[in-house]
């Protein structure tokens, strides 16, 4: 058997060297994609979660820290929540103390990407009826090995002493009100809706109730957002003008989406764009239960192919609804749209 040439058995390194791995910008988006369709849409762990505000929380000069601090209204995060379980100690002269944990992990690329929202030590989480503090982060994953891109953030939470932390209102709802202020006047300090006062830097998350006279703002300044109703049952003043009626100095904002696959209309959306790029789009309005009487929803083609084959787009009611009279509306002309309204006799075009 003839021997082997010493040059034969050497590796030597390729002319060409092989292409990286198949994992670009596309896989990592689909990768993306996927994880939030489980987390979402199969698991639905959610947890409602408070982060600290940095800019109206008086933190100490040396010692970075607050006594006091105020939080951003709630954010709902779908994640994925591992109980872990009570524990318990004795301390002489103190009694029996327990204590219970949660371990929550974070979708990365969901949190920073979608929700601007950064995880840190010291925020708090509502996980079932509990309040949970954020006692220690890391990021424990990469995605396929490369070490610039980790895709999940993983959170050690223990449950927050009664009174340590209590944003005041009912476990497992939206919050009905959330309003936070960095400075206040007077005897009036704090939120209080019975009392006359004045409330500066005021934000309040779906519905605000106010009672007999009620300042909110008294410079340019100051902030006064409110995400949902206001009942007023006395006067109400925005930055020292009386409210009477929508001044023309406001502008109105309202609520805008814009789709690449069927999607059903929730009672908080107004506009509703049609990337026409995908095929094959329903639009699917509320029950007519669902809305009140002059709710009004728009609904456009964006993009300008909706009279391509297999590019228009089907509005269609819900199941026992008319528009019209009729089941469904088409939009098939290129930019098209339709303005519908709801009425106690069902949904017209406009």
């Amino acid at each position: 058997m003839a021997r082997k040439k010493k040059s034969d058995t050497e590796w030597q390194q390729p002319a060409t060297p092989p292409p990286p791995l198949f994992t670009g910008e596309k896989e990592r988006n689909l990768v993306k994609q996927v994880n939030d369709e489980l987390i979402e849409r199969v698991i639905g762990q959610q947890v409602a979660y408070f982060a600290i505000d940095i800019d109206r929380s008086p933190f100490h000069p040396l010692y970075g820290e607050a006594i006091q601090k105020t939080f951003l209204p709630p954010i709902r995060i779908y994640a994925l929540v591992k109980w872990e379980g009570q524990t318990q100690s004795f301390t002489q002269n103190v009694g029996i103390d327990k204590a219970t944990s949660i371990e929550i992990h974070f979708h990365k690329k969901r949190l920073t990407e979608d929700q601007d929202l950064f995880v840190r030590e010291g925020d708090f989480v509502l996980y079932g009826d509990r309040y949970y503090e954020i006692a220690q982060t890391s990021e424990p994953k990469q995605l396929f090995g490369q070490i610039e891109n980790k895709f999940e953030i993983m959170a050690k939470c223990i449950r927050a002493r009664e009174g340590m932390f209590n944003p005041q209102f009912v476990a497992n709802t939206v919050p009905t009100t959330r309003v936070t202020t960095s400075t206040s006047t007077g005897s009036n300090s704090g939120y209080n809706p019975t009392s006359t006062g004045l409330f500066t830097n005021v934000i309040a998350e779906n519905n605000l109730t106010v009672r007999n006279n009620t300042y909110l703002g008294d410079s340019p300044s100051d902030t006064v957002l409110v995400t949902g109703s206001v009942n007023v049952s006395g006067s109400i003043y925005i930055n020292g003008v009386q409210v009477q009626a929508p001044p023309q100095a406001y502008s109105v904002v309202f609520s805008t989406v814009l789709i690449t696959s069927s999607y059903s209309i929730s009672s908080t959306d107004y506009y509703i764009g049609v990337d026409t790029n995908y095929s094959g789009i329903t639009v699917t309005l509320p029950t007519l239960s669902s809305v009140i009487n002059g709710r009004t929803f728009i609904v456009k083609d964006e993009i300008g192919l909706a009279d391509q084959p297999g590019k228009s787009v089907i509005v269609s009611a819900s199941v026992g609804n008319l528009i019209d009279g009729d089941p469904a509306v088409i939009i098939n002309a290129d930019h098209g749209g339709i303005n519908v309204y709801k009425t106690a006799t069902g949904w017209h075009l406009f």
